[in-house]
């Protein structure tokens, strides 16, 4: 069974001012400062992928605690060089909220975003007939 309630997605980017020597310096260092806050934190399953120009990053948490990933956001800001920024996504695993935040070196803002039992009016709906899906019209998908 998964103990583990919450999730936590990040993704920095590089802006063009960064040399691919600083861009490499810079990735290193915030990984390093990133995972130490993430197990101060309580994280487990952190998982750094490096893409050349972003820095990805999942990791679990036990319960969604708003407090916490405001606290993450914050050190984060706090520890991101001129060239860098980021956003978070905090996803409570029973679907009742998503946080996202958005990080700069110095500051973060965030939004909270409810996800809703039913989807909202106006969305395609699809539909199982025959050999594969199609919409209430009979057309098929967008390739």
């Amino acid at each position: 069974m998964d103990k583990n309630r919450s999730e936590l997605f990040a993704h920095f980017s590089y802006d063009d001012s960064l040399t691919y020597e600083a861009l490499l310096e810079v990735e290193e260092e915030l990984t390093r400062e990133v995972e130490q806050l993430l197990q101060r934190a309580g994280a487990a399953h952190l998982d750094f992928t490096p893409l050349g120009d972003a820095l990805m990053f999942q990791c679990v948490f036990e319960a969604h605690r708003l407090y916490v990933y405001r606290k993450i956001a914050l050190e984060i800001a706090a520890l991101l060089p001129q060239g860098v920024r980021g956003r978070l996504l905090c996803l409570d695993k029973n679907f009742e909220s998503m946080h996202v935040f958005w990080l700069r070196p110095g500051e973060w803002q965030e939004e909270e975003r409810p996800v809703p039992e039913d989807p909202p009016s106006g969305l395609k709906t699809w539909r199982i007939a025959g050999s594969g899906p199609q919409d209430m019209d009979g057309e098929e998908p967008d390739a």
